[in-house]
This record gives C-alpha cells, sequence and structure tokens, in this order.
C-alpha cells in the first residue's frame, strides 16, 4: 500500500505556509487485519478531502509496511498548530476518527524537527 496525498493534486485548495509552530508528526498505525480494506477507505477519504478543502493540511504521506500492511505510518505536516487544531475538530476528521476505532490496534504519534527546514517536503511534489 502507498498512498500519496498532496497539494499538487487537481483541485486543491492553495495552501498556507510553514509557521514557526508548524506541526511535523509520524502517525504510526497499526490495524486489525480483518478490517484493512475498510480502514483505508476511511482514511483515503479523510486525507483527500482534508487535503482539498484545508489550507493548513499541507501533507499526508501514507505508506504501508511491504511485509506487513497492517502497519502504516503516515507523515502529516501542518501549517500550524491552529491549523492541526482546526483538523482534528472538522466534520471529516471526526467521521474518520469515531468510524476507525474500533479497527485500530495500536496507534503512536511522534512529533518530529525537521533536520534541514529549508528543504520542504513539498520541493519534490512540485
Amino acid at each position: 500500500m502507498f498512498v500519496l496525498l498532496s497539494c499538487k493534486q487537481p483541485g486543491m485548495c492553495t495552501k498556507e505556509k510553514m509557521c514557526d509552530d508548524g506541526i511535523v508528526r509520524l502517525s504510526k498505525i497499526e490495524v486489525w487485519p480483518q478490517f484493512l480494506d475498510e480502514y483505508m477507505k476511511y482514511a483515503t477519504e479523510v486525507g483527500e478531502i482534508s487535503l482539498r478543502t484545508e489550507p493548513g493540511v499541507l501533507t499526508m504521506y501514507a505508506v504501508g509496511e511491504k511485509d506487513n500492511p497492517c502497519k502504516i505510518t503516515i507523515l502529516e505536516t501542518y501549517a500550524s498548530k491552529e491549523a492541526y487544531d482546526k483538523h482534528i475538530a472538522s466534520t471529516h476528521f471526526q467521521k474518520y476518527k469515531q468510524g476507525t476505532l474500533h479497527m485500530v490496534k495500536s496507534l503512536e504519534l511522534s512529533d518530529q524537527t525537521p533536520l534541514n527546514p529549508a528543504n520542504r517536503i513539498s520541493n519534490f511534489m512540485e
């Protein structure tokens, strides 16, 4: 599984610039095997809607482990803490969160510090 959702896809809203309080996060999710297909529908939908409609959601880049596709890692970038707060309060995120609670075996959120902030992830998507 490999899902790239970027702000360069057609129909995306104009994106905000990364602020000093911007968030770079790795979300490490393990999904129960019997729910993987259903989980992916929810995850794809929330990612597409978020990037299309939320100017502060800059990146959602999801990958699954080759040997265990139930282990998913998502690189998320938000322009600011405010953008992140708006995202998790959105109707589409709440639908995803509530709809997938029983599907998720484990969740680890790990905030990251870019080693070279000038080398933005958007560079390879432009």
